[in-house]
């Protein structure tokens, strides 16, 4: 099984805030080594690795999850139904928080949707 996960840089070049929540979730759950690359999608480049593959996915959000398995491609735009599927753990609150926050497509101070 093959994960990548597609994280966002904003036009000024610092990372979305949900994709350095959703890394840190991933980091204090140990499931950093289940992922095996790292892709920026980075707003200053349109044709930047990141940005392909969302739209190839049609994906508007940050960070989503590319998953390889038996030739066989799924994508994830959510770390809590990553966890549930695909690490078969159960969501923690914060999970489940971030999950919330991602809800909120018209907040405008939200960096995540770039589409």
């Amino acid at each position: 099984m093959k994960i990548i996960m597609v994280k966002k840089f904003l036009e000024d070049g610092s990372e979305c805030k949900k994709c350095i929540e959703v890394y840190e979730r991933i980091q204090k759950n140990d499931e950093l080594k289940y992922i095996n690359e790292i892709i920026y999608a980075d707003l200053r480049e349109p044709q930047s690795e990141g940005i392909v593959l969302a739209e190839k996915y049609d994906i508007d959000i940050a960070p989503f999850f590319i998953v390889e398995k038996d030739n066989n491609i799924s994508v994830f735009t959510s770390y809590m139904q990553l966890r549930k599927e695909v690490f078969n753990t159960e969501p923690e609150p914060e999970d489940i928080e971030i999950e919330e926050k991602r809800k909120v497509k018209d907040d405008p101070d939200e960096d995540l949707y770039w589409m």
